[in-house]
């Protein structure tokens, strides 16, 4: 025998307040004795509108320590510095800062 975890009402409750978000998923939880989690799961699972949460912002892309030793290179007009990217991103900052 399985047991129903979601009654009838429960799902049309859940359409009713389609499109649904995180805060509302948990707010219906709140309301039917579930998790967020269940909530969402079982709009995904029934075709209801689930709007997720937009993804978060990426990081500026900031120049690599190969990127700075490159430049340091050019700088003091030397072919290889081998090792320097191993220092500190903020002290090769320091130093390519001395040199321009």
């Amino acid at each position: 025998m399985t047991t129903i975890n979601y009654t009838p009402e429960m799902v049309a409750t859940l359409t009713a307040n389609a499109p649904l978000d995180y805060t509302k998923a948990q707010a219906l939880g709140a309301e039917m004795g579930r998790s967020a989690k269940s909530i969402i799961a079982k709009a995904k699972r029934e075709g209801i509108e689930y709007i997720s949460k937009p993804a978060p912002a990426r990081k500026k892309s900031a120049p690599t320590k190969s990127d700075i030793v490159s430049a340091i290179c050019s700088g003091l007009d030397i072919d290889d510095l081998a090792g320097l990217e191993k220092a500190t991103g903020s002290a090769l900052s320091k130093l390519l800062g001395a040199i321009k």
